[in-house]
């Protein structure tokens, strides 16, 4: 037989109930308000990564799952955060592909996609660009020139000193300068 309440017990639980829903609602709106200003960066950063709008809109949503769930934790400002979440979350989606590929099929190279945004001009120019520039260059250029982030948080979403942006991004710089064929 179930056990019952007291007055006083069951005064507390609503009180208890009515503290927390006032902070689930405040925690609801502030991460809605997130979402709202941050998915696009996400997003369009994936896309440059990625060059797919399909990967770019899985990684993007598996970010903001990952940012909900961290809510606690994440820093202010949250975008850098997010950043390097989303980066994380896209180079281990790559390294899977890459290994169950070597497993299934015994490929050695990387697969290309065929996402529709490939076809436009700018994807077309990108991935020319691809041919001379590392994927890490690619990605500071990215972040300093289409995210317009500082080289601090640049630093901390690849994982290196604001130096070593620095220079990343001078030596991308210099690779597009040698070749103005690709700039026209």
């Amino acid at each position: 037989m179930p056990s019952r309440m007291s007055a006083a017990e069951s005064r507390r639980e609503r009180e208890l109930v009515v503290a927390v829903q006032p902070t689930r609602l405040a925690t609801q709106r502030a991460f809605e308000l997130v979402y709202a200003l941050h998915y696009r960066d996400v997003y369009r950063y994936l896309l440059g990564l990625t060059r797919s709008s399909a990967d770019a809109e899985e990684i993007a949503a598996e970010t903001f799952e990952r940012a909900l769930r961290a809510w606690n934790v994440m820093p202010e400002p949250p975008l850098p955060w997010l950043l390097l979440t989303a980066r994380r979350i896209a180079t281990d989606r790559w390294r899977r592909a890459r290994r169950l590929a070597r497993i299934a099929l015994g490929l050695r190279g990387e697969a290309s996609t065929g996402a529709g945004e490939r076809q436009t001009e700018f994807w077309l120019w990108f991935d020319a660009l691809a041919g001379v520039l590392t994927q890490r260059q690619r990605e500071a250029l990215l972040l300093r020139y289409q995210r317009d982030l500082t080289d601090a948080d640049i630093g901390s979403i690849m994982g290196i000193s604001e130096s070593g942006v620095r220079s990343l991004v001078s030596r991308a710089l210099d690779v597009l300068r040698s070749h103005p064929e690709m700039l026209a």
